[in-house]
């Protein structure tokens, strides 16, 4: 039984050796199904570049609105009041009265 055991070890360690390392993708999928993966993701990555560029694109716009709706409100004539009890203007008041 020990022999047979010691011939079994062996016989793996020959086998072993006989074996190299390979790609994993290449082997769960061959040579040609990995390119097709590799450009499936190199096309995914351009989609993935493309909405990041609108995104920043948009926020940049965004920001620009703010700033303009911030000047527009900063710049009115119908400010708050700074005094508490100070009477409040109603801008939609008819001034054609």
């Amino acid at each position: 039984m020990r022999i047979l055991l010691t011939a079994a070890f062996l016989l793996l360690g020959l086998m072993a050796g006989s074996f190299t390392v390979a790609d994993p993708a290449s082997i769960l999928h061959g040579p040609t199904e990995r390119g097709d993966l590799c450009s499936e993701h190199r096309l995914l990555y351009r989609r993935i570049d493309i909405i990041e560029e609108q995104v920043e694109k948009t926020v940049e716009y965004l920001y620009s609105e703010i700033d303009s709706l911030l000047d527009s409100i900063s710049g009115a004539s119908w400010a708050l009041p700074s005094a508490p009890g100070a009477p409040l203007l109603d801008i939609f008041d008819d001034d054609s009265r």
